[in-house]
Parts: C-alpha cells; sequence; structure tokens
C-alpha cells in the first residue's frame, strides 16, 4: 500500500480534505454569513463523507456555489452516491454571478429531497433525487427571461 493509498483511508477522499476555494465562493461566504447570523452558518461543512460549501443547520440547507454545473464533470458514480446521502438535506446550487434575490427565491422553494439548481439565463431548474429533473416555472427575476 502506498502513502497515498493510506493517507486516503485513514483521512478519506482527497477532496473531502483539499477543497479548493474560488473568489466567488470567498465573496458569497461573507455574505452569507452576514444573512444567516444568529444561525449555524457553516463554510466549508462535513457531511458524512462529503463536504459541502455552506451548511445552514436549523434550515437543514446546504448552499454550493459553483460554476454552471461542475457537478458534472465530477466522477458521476461519486456523484451519484453523493446525491442519495445527502438526499434528506435541501440543496441549492447557483452560479457564484446568481443575483441574491434569485438565490432566496430559490432557497424559499427548496424542499427537502430535490436539489435546485439556480445559473445564468434559463438555466435554473428543480432536480428532484429521485432523478426526475423538471423545469423550475417559477420566475425568479427579470434576468432570467
Amino acid at each position: 500500500m502506498n502513502l497515498y493509498s493510506l493517507k486516503e483511508k485513514m483521512f478519506g477522499p482527497v477532496s473531502a480534505l483539499a477543497k479548493f476555494e474560488t473568489k466567488g465562493e470567498i465573496e458569497w461566504q461573507q455574505v452569507l454569513a452576514e444573512i444567516f447570523k444568529g444561525f449555524s452558518f457553516y463554510h466549508n461543512y462535513q457531511i458524512g463523507p462529503y463536504r459541502v460549501d455552506f451548511y445552514v443547520k436549523e434550515l437543514d440547507l446546504i448552499l454550493e456555489c459553483n460554476g454552471y454545473d461542475c457537478h458534472i464533470n465530477y466522477e458521476q458514480s461519486y456523484e451519484t452516491q453523493r446525491k442519495h446521502f445527502l438526499n434528506d438535506h435541501r440543496i441549492v446550487r447557483f452560479h457564484h454571478q446568481v443575483e441574491l434575490k434569485t438565490l432566496f427565491n430559490g432557497i424559499l422553494r427548496t424542499k427537502a429531497g430535490t436539489i435546485t439548481k439556480l445559473y445564468q439565463g434559463n438555466h435554473a431548474k428543480v432536480e428532484r433525487l429521485s432523478k426526475n429533473v423538471s423545469d423550475f416555472n417559477t420566475r425568479f427575476c427579470d434576468s432570467y427571461h
């Protein structure tokens, strides 16, 4: 067993330990920390074997600041396992340039067992973790039309 395998066996996948932060994620961390003041708000929070960008405990809300949909570039079996593990939470994935009112509309409309994706253009949709994907018909803001 090499050193890399030993570290992975002891501490989990490297991605769980070495989480790279983007400029957008750092800026959102500052904004969200202010907005969720008084709540248990965490950045780079560990849920089981997975790390999420932001977690609001009282709302059971996971917020992930991504590019357009960077999770499609990840290893698909890992992402499927991750989705199933996080199934009981409310999950909002958003582009770092999304407007604050759009993000909060998405947060308010997200239910447990769904992933709401908020991206530029007509790229907003809700993914139910049962693998059914439907268009998110709610009008978030004028920039989406």
